[in-house]
């Protein structure tokens, strides 16, 4: 304890000094970890958006060959009502499967008052959609709103969804009724009436001049079929998608079925978690090594400064040892000081930013988001005890000049 005192009257004694060491050591720290939350919040936003926003689910399970077919028979690789029974029953038998929903996918012209539009689309069991795209977080409006006008449910069987692009270029609202058109399995062209009952956000810029979402019936009546491209399941945990694939693709060979998970239906997520995992090392390096520097900075000056008061330790019986521990000990002061006030910056900032809600248009996404910065518990202790550790050994080089110095010279050091 006499050593912890002497080191923190040492360090208020030069307190002009130490505060510059402190206020470096406070800013790298909460640079770290504002980075860091920001980091986390990205990787969220860009996993809700091809979970959720998207409706891809956590795994997916196609015909072998489906997904890299181009061809011009869209019945080709459907999945027959039977094979889909079959599925949703597997599916009902796990408990880690919350939901398994039939998607259709869909490709035609869309007519309005005689302006025509080409058209993407996907159809599904509005309440399923729902379920899988409620489940999002990260990627919220400042209002909580995704869309504008009316639900879609299976009392609305041709009511249809459409993009803000597809709005706006086609003169459309809510209400507008429309005529879609596309060429069933059997390669006829069929056309049904719809009515827009959505304008709705959606999570990927390319897809907002185009896409239209259908119930699962209306779809089934374009393509005059009664089977489903794929089929997505939402499972109760993220964290379980390995364990379902590898029971999926137990029960269903890969000769005949393509079991797929989340993250393997887009690269995007794993080339950007890729990127950011570089740049923040590099960050963290190059704020650890300022950090570093300081306090080496602010050591060696204190060492030049008390050369006297040194010698003076060293004639009353201080051994060398003990040099190098009362400075040790300072630096750790100033680590551990710094890293508090970090600490107390980063989740100040972060406070701010969750009351004030400022938004953003991320790549992943067509509409403005609020953004955040987490607070993350295992980050703030593994930046703590990495900084008060390289402040603790950037005292170890001055300290051990320091007590190299015989007595005599010391004490005669003007």
């Amino acid at each position: 304890m006499t050593w912890f005192f002497l080191a923190l009257r040492n360090l208020l004694r030069n307190a002009r000094r130490s505060i510059t060491t402190v206020a470096a050591v406070a800013l790298g720290y909460a640079a770290i970890n504002i980075l860091a939350g920001f980091t986390a919040y990205m990787f969220a936003s860009i996993e809700d958006a091809h979970i959720y926003e998207q409706i891809n689910g956590h795994v997916q399970i196609w015909k072998a060959g489906a997904r890299g077919y181009g061809g011009p028979d869209p019945g080709e690789y459907l999945i027959p009502a039977e094979d889909f029974a079959a599925i949703q029953a597997f599916a009902a038998e796990d408990p880690r499967i919350l939901l398994s929903a039939g998607l259709l996918e869909l490709a035609g012209n869309v007519d309005y008052e005689g302006t025509p539009g080409f058209f993407v689309g996907q159809a599904m069991v509005p309440e399923e959609k729902d379920a899988i795209h409620g489940r999002s977080t990260a990627l919220r409006s400042a209002d909580g709103s995704t869309y504008e006008g009316r639900p879609l449910t299976k009392d609305t069987p041709y009511g249809i969804a459409i993009t803000t692009g597809m709005a706006e270029n086609m003169d459309l609202e809510i209400g507008s009724d429309v005529i879609l058109m596309a060429p069933t399995i059997s390669g006829q062209m069929n056309a049904l009436d719809a009515q827009v009952l959505q304008i709705a956000d959606v999570a990927s810029e390319s897809l907002n001049n185009r896409y239209i979402f259908m119930p699962l019936e209306l779809g089934q009546s374009l393509y005059d079929t009664d089977g489903v491209s794929c089929v997505r399941f939402l499972l109760a945990d993220s964290g379980m998608t390995d364990e379902v694939v590898a029971s999926l693709r137990e029960r269903f060979p890969e000769s005949e079925w393509e079991v797929i998970p989340w993250y393997d239906v887009s690269k995007l997520y794993l080339r950007t978690k890729r990127m950011f995992d570089i740049i923040f090392g590099l960050v963290f390096a190059i704020i650890a090594t300022i950090v570093t520097m300081s306090v080496l900075n602010t050591i060696g000056m204190a060492v030049v400064e008390r050369t006297r008061e040194i010698g003076t330790l060293r004639a009353l019986g201080l051994k060398r040892p003990g040099v190098i521990r009362l400075f040790g000990i300072e630096s750790a002061l100033l680590g551990i000081i710094g890293a508090v006030t970090g600490l107390a910056l980063t989740v100040a900032l972060a406070l701010v930013v969750d009351w004030v809600q400022p938004t953003w248009e991320p790549p992943v996404t067509a509409r403005e988001i609020v953004w955040e910065i987490r607070i993350l518990p295992r980050y703030l202790l593994a930046t703590f005890l990495l900084l008060v550790f390289f402040t603790s050994l950037a005292a170890i080089a001055p300290a051990r000049r320091a007590a190299k110095q015989g007595i005599v010279d010391s004490l005669g050091h003007v």
